[in-house]
């Protein structure tokens, strides 16, 4: 979302003239969200004035209003005295924010999940990954050939595979997952050395990142996501309560469409 189109649905009632303040506040929440989350964002934005600063403010202003050469306000009292006249301000701010951080964190969610099913579903159906883990099985069997318990095994448990680079050749020179590696693209792979060769598992970023995940953690975020939803819906309902008239769309009308695709 642009800052101008959310400077418009904050606040429709602003003069142009008044806008600039409110835009380099909006500026400033966009720079802050980069580097930080909602919650985070939402503790320390700033904060309007208090009474007995807007008070002083205003006196300013009706005492210099009929004076040729009054002395203007400082850019801080400016921006707070704008604040100053945005009905509803925190209920707003926390909505509009809400809002423009929710797609993103679905985007995040769904990006992660997308990544997942589609590595589980390449190690799945992957041929080539099939021909591998029954060379490791096969290997293991024959090394363990004396052993009756241990060399006739239907299947291995994962943790194995980190091991293979751990078992060494009679002379130390060449792992045992350097030979396996060595063995499928003799035996196995027609291309190996030619530019038609392809990798044969997913792509290692993507299965850094599969590993990485934990179902709790989608658990945690969707369980924020939505009590910072029922949070927003619960503010959009008070700023309109409130609100007059005049000071209610486009807030209200865009508000409730976000609310409805949230749900």
């Amino acid at each position: 979302m642009s800052i101008a189109s959310m400077l418009s649905q904050f606040c429709p009632t602003l003069s142009d003239s008044d806008r600039p303040l409110v835009y380099t506040f909006y500026c400033y929440v966009e720079l802050y969200e980069c580097g930080h989350r909602l919650s985070q964002s939402l503790v320390s934005l700033p904060q309007r004035a208090q009474q007995d600063e807007l008070d002083k403010i205003e006196k300013h202003i009706k005492s210099s209003k009929d004076k040729e050469n009054a002395k203007p306000l400082d850019k801080p009292e400016q921006f707070l005295y704008q604040l100053s006249l945005i009905p509803n301000f925190s209920g707003r701010v926390f909505c509009i924010l809400f809002q423009s951080s929710f797609s993103e964190c679905m985007s995040s969610i769904m990006k992660k999940l997308d990544t997942l099913q589609r590595v589980c579903k390449a190690l799945k159906d992957s041929k080539t990954v099939k021909q591998v883990l029954g060379l490791v099985l096969a290997f293991g069997n024959f090394m363990n050939g004396g052993n009756r318990s241990r060399g006739q095994a239907d299947g291995f448990t994962l943790d194995i595979l980190p091991k293979l680079k751990d078992v060494k050749s009679s002379d130390n020179m060449k792992s045992l997952l350097a030979y396996i590696v060595a063995y499928y693209l003799r035996h196995f792979d027609e291309d190996a050395g030619r530019e038609t060769c392809v990798y044969p598992l997913p792509e290692p970023h993507d299965l850094f990142q599969a590993s990485q995940m934990k179902f709790e953690d989608f658990q945690k975020d969707l369980t924020r996501l939505r009590k910072d939803l029922r949070a927003c819906t619960s503010e959009v309902e008070k700023v309109c309560k409130v609100s007059d008239e005049d000071d209610l769309q486009p807030f209200k009308d865009k508000m409730e469409d976000f609310l409805a695709q949230g749900d």
